[in-house]
């Protein structure tokens, strides 16, 4: 059974199904409400091709089938875009690449959804899920530490010419 499917028996009041490059317009529509998130790490708003390639992309050493580019939506409309990478870059460890909620998504609801998220990761075998935050993105660093996560190490990641400070989070299961 493909995670989405799993992640729905799990979810009320909405829908989650796997975004492809079928929903381009809306994926970019969605990052380009996000400029916040983009200021952290590049110098400029996300272009629609920094967009969509994150349909697809994958981090060096994982795969293209561990992947799963996933939306939530209330009422067909995108709440929640999620950027999973399965059994990495441990096996049974779940990588968590973006989280993305809409402004008008309260914090308890974006807590839903993670929770959600978290039952159906078990159900599938996972142990754990990691995810950095960036050091200035103080909303975030509550919002996950609001859930439980506990901050690991604290790194550098470097895109382009840019390079932020990140801190490292994980939720064991």
């Amino acid at each position: 059974m493909k995670l989405a499917e799993v992640w729905n028996q799990m979810i009320t009041g909405a829908t989650v199904r796997p975004l492809t490059h079928a929903d381009d317009d809306l994926i970019y529509k969605f990052q380009a409400a996000h400029p916040d998130y983009f200021n952290h790490f590049q110098d400029h708003p996300v272009t629609r091709n920094e967009a969509i390639q994150d349909v697809t992309d994958v981090p060096m050493n994982a795969m293209p089938d561990q992947k799963a580019y996933l939306g939530i939506f209330k009422d067909d409309q995108l709440v929640v875009l999620v950027d999973l990478i399965i059994d990495y870059p441990l096996p049974s460890l779940v990588w968590l690449g973006m989280w993305l909620t809409d402004k008008q998504l309260t914090t308890e609801q974006a807590a839903d959804y993670y929770h959600s998220l978290v039952a159906t990761l078990r159900a599938a075998g996972a142990v754990q899920l990691q995810l950095s935050v960036f050091m200035g993105d103080r909303q975030m660093k509550q919002f996950w530490e609001s859930q439980q996560l506990q901050p690991i190490h604290t790194t550098t990641v470097i895109r382009g010419e840019r390079a932020a400070n990140v801190t490292i989070y994980q939720d064991k299961f």
